[in-house]
């Protein structure tokens, strides 16, 4: 799990072209996406973890996301990094976790 960070078009650009780079290296991507921003992935599996403008959504979908990609069987995972308020701090305490401190600033 990598956690990527950065001016919202930035981030979905880099996990775009990680996703693309893992695909063809013959690695399937996951991507953790929001409600704004899961039609401009491209390629991989994009799931949808919550709403940005209702972060108790994306609070409340976190585990249940991480379990549903290992179902998925993925190599890798991309997750947009979420910064607003104090739940937007909770929800990175626990993906940073997750990711063990992998963050990657675009």
């Amino acid at each position: 799990l990598s956690i990527v960070e950065g001016e919202l078009s930035q981030v979905v650009k880099a996990i775009n072209d990680f996703a693309k780079e893992a695909e063809a290296q013959g690695k399937k991507a996951g991507i953790i996406a929001t409600e704004e921003t899961k039609g401009q992935y491209t390629c991989g599996i994009v799931k949808c973890i919550g709403s940005r403008e209702e972060e108790e959504t994306i609070a409340h979908n976190l585990y249940d996301m991480l379990r549903r990609m290992d179902e998925y069987e993925v190599d890798c995972i991309y997750s947009e990094g979420f910064f607003e308020g104090n739940l937007g701090q909770a929800i990175m305490n626990r993906l940073l976790k997750a990711a063990g401190h992998q963050v990657i600033r675009v």
